[in-house]
């Protein structure tokens, strides 16, 4: 056979120009996708070191005295090209108390099954020096006279271990199951007594309780329809009862046994579902039962006055039903349409029993079920002007029904309602700038303030509604802008402003008058180049209330302004110094002022209790290096510098009448630095 050599050539000549150009980027999809199929694992360890002890610093993660701690992460994932399955194992945080690890196994669109741990610390960040002992225990001995102690540490911790499984069965059905037992253990600051001459007694709640849920639900599919079937059960146990004490000084003494949280157990079915009508209209609904039980024996030796025949517990029982049920269509491609409802209905079915004998004040000693029944509603439509304006507006609606009580002393109202009126605008400015404007108003108000009695038949102190009931006129107003002037740089700003006024129960306008909130916030990001990136935020927040009461002996009205103001900032670089090192920094800091401000309102001589702002500052700054060794390994460094200063008086000279003190260092400083080894394989 005779060639031609004269196209033979050019030919091979293409071939190789070809190869050239494309080679790399074929290789680079080859590699792309050789990772996803075959994904890289790793496991990184090493050694940090803390310069003091930090208290605050550490309080979630255990990284609180000073020495060295382990670190060790691992992130393990294997696929069996036989059977399509994939394994995989993390961990982070293995050698500190915050530790978690998770163990899976599935074969993606058929089953899956998993397993996994977390332990979550906190420690009390209060110094506590106290006499007390038998601390975390059930049974605590107090010192009879105010007594100096030695420093205890307090502090829980929550294991928790987690189980999970899914199925496909076919024809549209699936089944997901999990279940999770979380045990709490350790002390937490606690306290008995009254605010007379005799104090308070420090008595650290005993923590030893087990939480666990479970959940089994059965979902089906179709092309319109999705429903999902299921049950979500919990239960709560305390191995401790009751608190009971030893010693004391004086009336507190007799504060013993004191009854810790019971047992309690929930069982709740549902039915959930959605179907597309149409392409542009769906639906969606939800039922729901579920029952609350709380049958734990009452105290052992704590007898009943009077006693009642055949009762032990409280029986206590809530009933939950919940309705919800919703719509959203596009009749026109420039409108949309949402609409929604929702029901609950929480009866409290706890029997209603006199547990002690009463002749005057405001209980008879008889408990107290609270039904609450809620009813909302929402319709929303959003409609597509010219000029790139899009406007949206919306009612929301809320009523709440509440049983009550003929004995009370405090303001109460068996229902109330609340409307809301929305709207916004929205626009696209440029192709680089969208903005939106929107405008809440809200109205709550309800029915008549009942008149409560005493048991002797006494008006009640009806002069205060409280702050879930009383009337109140809200208004919010919010701005957003978006700007992406380039595909490097990215703003997004907003600002709020939200004023609540509140009605008056009497004549003397006592309780909350008024409030108003204020938070204004950018965030920015910015590719310096393909190797730096940067971003920076700030934010303002600033809430303030007014409200009014009375003091006693002598009756005069005074008025206490409460305010909040947090001023924060944060800026992070990170990149590429070279092929083989890559850096980053975080900064970020905080400013919160917290303001307690009083004053008589009567005219009259004297001046009302002076209480100091509480000003506090945060500021935290972290560094990371990593080398690249080769190809499969490299070496990180961390570094973390931590600092907490607040003049906060709270407990700066509080005693209990043991003579148990708390305080803290008002400023915290610490610096942090970690090396790790981290190697990658396949």
């Amino acid at each position: 056979m005779k060639t031609n050599s004269h196209s033979v050539f050019p030919l091979a000549a293409l071939a190789a120009a070809l190869l050239a150009a494309y080679g790399p980027v074929l290789a680079q999809e080859s590699d792309e996708l050789t990772q996803l199929i075959t994904p890289e694992s790793s496991f990184s360890v090493g050694v940090g070191h803390l310069s003091k002890d930090a208290p605050r610093f550490g309080q979630y993660s255990g990284v609180r005295d000073k020495g060295v701690y382990g670190l060790l992460d691992v992130d393990f994932v294997r696929r069996d090209e036989a059977t399509g399955t994939w394994l995989k194992f993390s961990g982070q945080n293995l050698g500190l108390d915050s530790r978690e690890f998770r163990i899976s196994h599935d074969r993606q669109g058929d089953w899956a099954y998993y397993l996994d741990y977390n332990q979550t610390p906190r420690y009390e960040p209060y110094t506590v020096t106290t006499a007390v002992t038998g601390i975390g225990t059930a049974n605590l001995v107090i010192p009879t006279t105010s007594t100096a102690g030695s420093a205890v540490q307090l502090k829980t911790k929550r294991e928790a271990i987690g189980l999970g499984f899914s199925k496909q069965l076919g024809n549209g059905f699936d089944v997901r199951v999990t279940a999770r037992n979380e045990e709490k253990d350790g002390a937490r600051l606690f306290a008995r007594g009254t605010t007379g001459s005799n104090g308070f007694g420090f008595t650290p709640e005993p923590i030893n309780s087990t939480t666990r849920q479970i959940e089994a639900i059965v979902g089906y599919n179709t092309e319109r329809l999705t429903l999902s079937g299921g049950y979500y059960g919990t239960a709560y146990i305390n191995q401790n009862t009751a608190l009971t004490t030893t010693g004391g000084a004086g009336a507190i003494a007799a504060f013993t046994p004191i009854g810790l949280p019971p047992d309690n157990q929930s069982h709740q079915l549902s039915l959930a579902g959605a179907y597309r009508f149409t392409p542009t209209t769906r639906g969606t609904f939800k039922v729901a039962y579920a029952r609350a039980t709380q049958d734990d024996p009452f105290l052992t030796g704590v007898a009943l006055a009077p006693a009642i025949v055949g009762v032990n517990n409280l029986g206590a029982r809530v009933d939950t039903t919940l309705v919800q049920m919703g719509l959203t269509a596009r009749p026109m491609p420039q409108l949309s349409l949402l609409a929604n409802f929702r029901y609950e209905d929480r009866d409290d079915k706890t029997p209603v029993l006199k547990y002690g004998v009463v002749t005057s004040g405001s209980w008879d000693g008889s408990n107290e079920p609270r039904s609450t029944r809620t009813t909302s509603g929402k319709l929303e439509a959003s409609y597509q002007l010219p000029m790139a304006l899009r406007v949206t507006g919306g009612i929301d609606y809320e009523e709440k029904e509440r049983n009550t009580s003929a004995v009370r002393s405090v303001s109460f109202r068996d229902k109330t309602q609340e409307a809301s009126y929305r709207i916004e605008l929205r626009r696209s400015m440029s192709d680089t700038l969208t903005g939106a404007v929107s405008y809440v108003r809200s109205d709550r108000d309800g029915s008549d303030f009942l008149t409560t009695r005493t048991l002797d038949g006494a008006v009640g102190s009806n002069l205060v509604a409280p702050l879930h009931l009383a009337d109140r006129e809200r208004d919010k107003l919010r701005l957003s802008l978006n700007w992406e002037p380039t595909e490097l740089l990215s703003v997004q700003f907003v600002a709020d402003n939200m004023q609540d006024d509140y009605g008056q129960r009497t004549a003397a306008a006592l309780g909350i008058r008024e409030s108003e909130s204020e938070n204004y916030a950018i965030d920015a990001a910015y590719a310096i180049s393909d190797k730096w990136q940067a971003n920076a935020w700030a934010s303002f927040n600033e809430n303030n209330v007014t409200q009014s009461t009375s003091t006693t002996n002598p009756n005069r009205p005074w008025a206490a302004n409460l305010g909040s103001k947090t001023n924060a900032f944060g800026v992070g670089l990170r990149g590429q110094i070279s092929a083989k090192l890559e850096a980053g920094v975080d900064l970020s800091h905080s400013d919160i002022v917290d303001k307690y401000q009083q004053a008589f309102t009567d005219g009259g001589a004297g001046a009302a209790p002076v209480l100091p702002d509480v000003a506090t500052r945060l500021t935290s700054v972290k560094l990371f290096g990593t080398y690249t060794v080769d190809k499969r390994s490299s070496v990180r460094l961390d570094y973390v510098y931590d600092r907490y200063k607040s003049n906060d008086w709270t407990w700066s000279n509080f005693t209990y009448a043991d003579g148990t003190r708390l305080s803290q260092n008002p400023k915290q400083s610490v610096n942090f630095i970690g090396v790790s080894y981290m190697y990658k394989f396949q």
